[in-house]
């Protein structure tokens, strides 16, 4: 899974569009899309991908693709199934693929025309209603063009790794630490009981928790112990002081207070909260 910021890739993936037109995505390395701008499909996709065999046809050909792109960690610019042109750009680190650009849905000015002839011929108004105005309204970009826009989200994939606004969610160390912190939340959890379960050096530890944990060990430990308090006050009935006392807090106060801090609100207002919904 991924972090994302939201915000400022909504701001850059918008951008994109008002300068070309051209809708853009991001995928995750499992090819699913999470964030896509504007939010539909140019109208002539969107109309058959309604139909289950060429919805099935455009899965298939985006995947063949994006599967050559993670293969060669290069951008793959081609024509789908149906002549439209796309391009797939990577994002990743030495980690390996974190995620995709992607944009497209367009064709290119030289055979734009012969393109749309063809697609008329294939697509009949008695099975999809209006994709014969929707094959006019596809965007064409000139080849210049093109090449222009795939130039931009090279520089765009390479913008959004170096300021960090996709990231792996976490480590698989710190997936397997977030298991260990869980099993033990009632317990006083230090560095060494850490290193001992992992038989993993301090120095090493302290490198892995300063690039993937963006705080201290102790205050993560602490978010981790309010984190699974919220998940209780949710989904159980126990008395706060009880759930206090099963995430690490021996002091009500000391409790009451961390919780606040990370979550805004009390720990009753929070359970009053989540009760209403």
């Amino acid at each position: 899974m991924l972090n994302i910021n939201v915000a400022n890739l909504n701001k850059i993936f918008r951008d994109f569009y008002t300068l070309t037109n051209i809708r853009i995505v991001l995928l995750n390395k499992e090819k699913e899309i999470v964030m896509e701008y504007p939010s539909t499909k140019n109208t002539f996709c969107n109309l058959i991908s309604k139909n289950e065999y060429w919805d099935k046809k455009c899965e298939n050909c985006d995947r063949t693709n994006v599967d050559l792109c993670a293969r060669t960690k290069n951008s793959s610019t081609y024509k789908c199934h149906l002549g439209l042109a796309e391009t797939i750009v990577p994002i990743y680190d030495n980690n390996g693929i974190l995620g995709y650009v992607m944009f497209g849905q367009v064709l290119i000015e030289d055979t734009a025309e012969k393109t749309k002839k063809w697609l008329k011929s294939q697509f009949s108004e008695a099975d999809f209603e209006g994709i014969t105005d929707s094959i006019e309204n596809i965007p064409v970009k000139s080849a210049n063009e093109f090449e222009a826009c795939v130039t931009i989200s090279q520089a765009l994939a390479t913008y959004i790794f170096t300021n960090q606004w996709i990231a792996p969610q976490t480590s698989e160390f710190i997936r397997h630490m977030d298991k260990f912190i869980e099993n033990n939340l009632s317990q006083n959890i230090t560095v060494d009981d850490i290193c001992n379960e992992f038989h993993i050096r301090r120095t090493r530890f302290y490198n892995i928790a300063k690039e993937c944990l963006g705080c201290s060990i102790a205050s993560y430990i602490r978010k981790q112990r309010i984190h699974h308090a919220c998940r209780m006050l949710r989904e159980t009935d126990e008395s706060i002081s009880q759930i206090a006392e099963k995430v690490g807090f021996l002091d009500y106060g000391h409790f009451s207070r961390v919780f606040r801090q990370l979550q805004g609100i009390s720990a009753t207002n929070y359970r009053k909260l989540y009760q209403n919904k």
